[in-house]
């Protein structure tokens, strides 16, 4: 069985193995540090999708001396303004009774998930080509339980008393393509707005699917970037369409407002383990998610908060998933 210990130096050997990789083909320039966290306990829920955070760092690719990384679908490689983001992952998912001590057969499993990112961004003039790694574990060698446990005992929520039902221990590899395009819309609307459209798949043993979608942002001096994302689109945010672009002494904000399709093939949090037996759900084939929140930038700080809500996840669902996403970030 694999333990956490051991699956702590997997990940961080492969992070080194990364970080290497990059540091003998290119000069890195630090562009952005983020922070982001996402609980559904805004709506006063604790269920399905119920927290997420990640912690990541972007850097400017200067001077590309290799296209080795250059992002497949792609064109414009040596044309592009090049980033790579390192990012560190943890997720929890629960079904909507978690006082129960027996298995919630008509419910999604418990489930823990922690991974390490590393992420290709390639800008080309209005278009945005992505590029994600993943590596990661599933199960009880992520210790969620305990900060779940521990978290609700500081707050005063109910105990979740489930997770002996949990998925079991799974390292997970995920690779994630996706494709935005700007288009700045400020003419038809008579202020600062813009229209990002986007598409993409998931391909490994955590989430296979393809999607599109699009966001809308309003405002007032509304960036010129591809927008701010929650964790399952796996980007990281406000990648400039120019180089130097995140800070500026202007105060800048706009309102949200997001759409996107889901047709998916597997999702581990409904189906289950992919080489033991566990427990499992119907799962809905096609999903649809709408979203609306704010942005705010002012010098070097950026502020997001999204809120997402999803049509229901499989059969027999009796309720709806919905979370908040905030996103703190420092813009150099």
């Amino acid at each position: 069985m694999c333990t956490l210990e051991s699956m702590k130096k997997v990940l961080f050997k492969s992070l080194l193995l990364l970080t290497s990789l990059q540091l003998d083909a290119e000069n890195l320039e630090l562009q952005s540090m983020q922070f982001r966290t996402e609980n559904d306990g805004d709506f006063r829920t604790d269920r399905a999708y119920t927290y997420g955070s990640d912690i990541s760092v972007l850097f400017y690719r200067d001077d590309c001396a290799k296209d080795f990384l250059a992002i497949p679908f792609s064109n414009n490689f040596n044309a592009s303004e090049n980033y790579i983001s390192f990012s560190y992952a943890q997720q929890i998912y629960t079904p909507n009774d978690i006082e129960s001590t027996e298995l919630v057969v008509d419910d999604r499993p418990y489930a823990g998930y922690m991974y390490l990112e590393m992420g290709l961004y390639q800008s080309y003039k209005n278009e945005l080509s992505s590029l994600i790694f993943q590596i990661g574990m599933i199960g009880p060698s992520t210790r969620m339980e305990s900060v779940q446990k521990f978290v609700h005992g500081l707050i005063g929520s109910p105990t979740p008393e489930g997770w002996d039902h949990q998925l079991g221990d799974e390292m997970t590899i995920q690779i994630n393509y996706n494709h935005k395009k700007y288009s700045d819309t400020t003419d038809y609307f008579d202020h600062s707005s813009a229209l990002i459209t986007n598409y993409g798949f998931d391909l490994g043993n955590v989430s296979t699917k393809i999607y599109g979608g699009a966001l809308f942002r309003y405002g007032k001096n509304v960036q010129k970037d591809y927008g701010s994302y929650v964790m399952s689109n796996g980007n990281y945010n406000h990648i400039p369409l120019k180089h130097g672009n995140y800070v500026t002494n202007k105060w800048s904000y706009s309102f949200n407002l997001s759409f996107e399709a889901n047709l998916i093939g597997r999702n581990i949090f409904l189906d289950g383990n992919t080489f033991k037996d566990s427990h499992s759900v119907d799962k809905n084939y096609l999903t649809l998610q709408a979203g609306y929140g704010f942005s705010l930038n002012y010098k070097n700080f950026s502020f997001d908060y999204l809120r997402r809500h999803t049509t229901k996840e499989f059969k027999g669902q009796n309720y709806y998933t919905s979370y908040g996403s905030f996103i703190f970030a420092y813009n150099y």
